[in-house]
């Protein structure tokens, strides 16, 4: 659970990316040992937009999920210095909640559409979830579990025209995953280097 919602909030950050170097590139930056990560992969690289892109994600979670705080930092990099991206529209440096209880991350991009953008892609990842055993479940505390997803097929929608400013550069891309009770880092990965473009 805790695993695909991080990975969707991702995606919602990705939707338009060129990693430079033609594959993506990431890194663990401390996720507790009870979380592992084994792979992350988006293809084709570069993704056009709009356009179908093939995820794949490898990774498990040995203990109770109940709750945490997912924060996204993106900063652009000028010549001079890396400039923070705001969070406008859910989109962009934002920290989401994510529980076990009441809405899921998903049904919540479903219900307010955040830039106009999130409906659809929420609503194939709910679609996605659905076959996915571990993740089934309506249990909360959400038990330990496993992500093993190959290549999944999502289609990406244009990028809004008010968003445009943001669609171009390179950036980098942290994602920090905390637990809401204890302030625990339970999750984090860097994304280095990552390039947008506009179609």
């Amino acid at each position: 659970m805790m695993a695909v919602s991080t990975f969707v909030v991702l995606l919602m950050c990705t939707w338009m990316v060129h990693a430079r170097y033609g594959h993506l590139q990431w890194s663990n930056c401390g996720s507790d040992p009870r979380v592992s990560v084994q792979a992350i992969d988006v293809t084709p690289m570069p993704v056009v937009m709009p356009g179908d892109i093939h995820l794949t994600v490898q990774g498990r979670f040995d203990f109770n999920f109940t709750g945490a705080d997912l924060h996204l930092s993106i900063k652009r990099h000028t010549f001079l210095f890396d400039l923070p991206v705001p969070c406008l529209y859910n989109v962009g440096s934002c920290t989401y909640e994510m529980s076990c209880t009441g809405a899921s991350l998903l049904e919540t991009m479903v219900k307010e559409n955040w830039a106009g953008i999130s409906r659809g892609v929420a609503q194939q990842l709910l679609t996605m979830m659905s076959t996915m055993t571990d993740l089934k479940s309506s249990q909360c505390p959400v038990p330990p579990g496993s992500v093993d997803l190959q290549a999944y097929t999502l289609h990406l929608p244009a990028v809004p025209s008010f968003l445009s400013f943001i669609a171009q550069g390179d950036y980098s891309l942290n994602v920090r995953a905390k637990d809401k009770s204890t302030g625990r880092t339970l999750l984090c990965l860097d994304f280095p280097n990552i390039s947008l473009h506009k179609k």
